[in-house]
């Protein structure tokens, strides 16, 4: 990692040795993902030849072939994460990218697709370790579908309606209403008039 607003947005990632704690009772520290970054040899880059759009991503160079799911493109090297250059002059935000898309990078829930329930806890975890006030964390029961829902949709995060609900691995741990269905499922009516949709800039 050459450029020097990217290193600082890692070393800051690397200092914050603050535990947090994960659905499953695990832990996982701003220094846990730095260290997952360089031990796997993944490089970020500035998504310049606007690969993800207008965003940053991992997630987008994921291939499932056909369920099990990796970040390799058969070519020789590891593919990077690309970061959306706009978070160049925000060093909060870009902190807060460069960890959600580590996260990602881990694959916390194994060879799997993306999930709205993996977004969340990508969303979590960056928000936490940059100290964000986006997006919003109440008291949701992020194993009930209906709670997981309006937590996308009050923070106008429509686009990952688009994605399954809950990962193989946790689908045993859901409680509330049935997953699978309408993502607007369990979401109040009057919820569902807030807002746009979210040109959100981390995938």
């Amino acid at each position: 990692m050459r450029d020097s607003t990217l290193m600082e947005a890692w070393i800051r990632l690397y200092n914050r040795q603050e535990p947090i704690q994960l659905w499953d009772g695990r832990t996982v520290t701003g220094r846990d993902l730095a260290q997952y970054l360089l031990e796997n040899a993944i490089t970020v880059v500035w998504d310049t030849q606007h690969i993800c759009g207008n965003a940053s991503c991992s997630t987008e160079i994921k291939s499932c072939i056909p369920d099990t799911c990796t970040y390799e493109d058969g070519e020789p090297g590891v593919n990077p994460i690309y970061v959306y250059p706009a978070k160049a002059t925000d060093m909060q935000g870009l902190t807060g990218t460069l960890t959600h898309e580590i996260f990602h990078r881990t694959q916390p829930f194994g060879a799997v697709a993306d999930t709205r329930f993996e977004e969340y806890w990508a969303f979590l975890i960056g928000a936490k370790i940059s100290q964000a006030g986006w997006p919003a964390f109440g008291a949701y029961d992020l194993l009930n579908p209906g709670h997981l829902n309006l937590w996308i949709k009050e923070n106008r995060l429509d686009p990952y309606f688009e994605l399954p609900d809950y990962p193989a691995s946790v689908v045993p741990l859901v409680s509330g209403a049935s997953i699978g269905g309408d993502p607007f499922n369990g979401i109040p009516a009057a919820a569902l008039g807030i807002g746009q949709n979210s040109s959100d800039e981390t995938k």
